[in-house]
């Protein structure tokens, strides 16, 4: 009897023993799944962070090309490579690793253009109330086609000095000679029935821009021209000299330009109430100028100047993308 309850128990007691193994075991294989879910998942997430990493930066430069290196990120690092397959489709491959897991996703991008409205003043206004506009001194606004360098495009694609929607009450004050155009009149200016739609463009083209609050802005680069940039500001913005910049210009708000600022490319000031333009000293914008609102009112004085130039404009459409289009994604 003794030894047949001996064996009971051992019995009972080794087989507790292979449950609780085969428990523990399992409770062992469920953490490491976890675990390597956990870090597979990881694994994802930064491929795919570095990814949009990188699709973000190529807004930024077009031209980036090459194999890059995140380290850390989301706790893991990252490798991306770009390489261009075409003139307008580039492919990246971006690994993610984390811990001993790693993980690939490989897409291919098609950049899309900007695509400018058409300019048809050297100055534009669309205005649904009133329009007012003051040119004083030997300050200048050109239609007649130029070069970022002055001199003449040809053939010309000249356009009005001034041109003004239909819609708006013309409230003009006074203008000065040096208002030009591809009309024989001088003053320069032309009514337009429908002027684009500037306002939804700038609206577009926010979501792509480098953005700053309204400030005074002194010094610095606002885009060249092997490198357009889209700029933002939003609220009252003065910017004075020296400045320079190429690219689109975009102001929701007031614009005041002086001192040493030259720009090439569109300069965009709009608004849904009251938009004031001021432009002073020795600033130049090659390209065009565009006001868009409720009321708009231009005031140029000094020896600024307004000089229309399609090739500007030409150079900024060709050479800043709009955003990369993503045709095909892998994981």
């Amino acid at each position: 009897m003794g030894r047949m309850s001996i064996i009971a128990v051992m019995t009972l007691v080794f087989s507790l023993s292979i449950i609780g193994y085969n428990l523990n075991r399992r409770a062992t294989d469920a953490v490491k799944n976890y675990v390597g879910d956990y870090d597979q998942t990881s694994a994802e997430d930064v491929a795919s962070s570095a990814a949009e990493i990188y699709i973000y930066k190529l807004k930024e430069n077009p031209d980036l090309t090459g194999s890059f290196t995140i380290d850390p990120i989301l706790g893991g690092s990252a490798t991306v490579n770009i390489v261009q397959v075409a003139e307008d489709t580039l492919r990246m491959k971006s690994i993610g690793t984390y811990n001993t897991f790693s993980d690939t996703i490989t897409n291919k991008l098609y950049a899309v253009p900007i695509n400018i409205p058409p300019i048809l003043g050297g100055v534009s206004m669309s205005a649904s109330k009133s329009a007012s506009l003051t040119v004083s001194g030997t300050a200048t606004i050109s239609g007649v086609d130029k070069n970022a360098d002055g001199t003449p495009v040809l053939p010309p694609d000249s356009v009005a000095g001034i041109a003004l929607n239909s819609t708006a009450t013309s409230g003009i004050i006074s203008l000065n000679d040096n208002i030009n155009g591809k009309g024989s009149v001088t003053p320069d200016t032309e009514v337009v029935t429908n002027l684009p739609d500037y306002t939804s463009f700038a609206d577009e083209m926010i979501r792509l821009a480098t953005v700053y609050s309204g400030q005074t802005f002194s010094s610095g680069t606002l885009g060249t021209d092997a490198n357009p940039q889209i700029t933002y500001f939003t609220g009252t913005t003065r910017i004075t000299g020296p400045v320079t910049g190429s690219g689109i210009l975009i102001v929701n708000g007031n614009l005041d330009m002086s001192g040493q600022f030259t720009f090439h490319g569109l300069v965009i000031v709009y608004g849904s109430g009251n938009i004031t333009v001021t432009q002073t000293g020795t600033s130049s914008i090659y390209g065009g100028v565009v006001l868009a609102g409720s009321n708009t009112s231009y005031v140029q004085k000094g020896t600024s100047l307004v000089q229309y130039s399609s090739t500007s404009l030409k150079n900024v459409r060709e050479k800043t993308v709009g955003k990369f289009l993503i045709a095909d994604w892998w994981e």
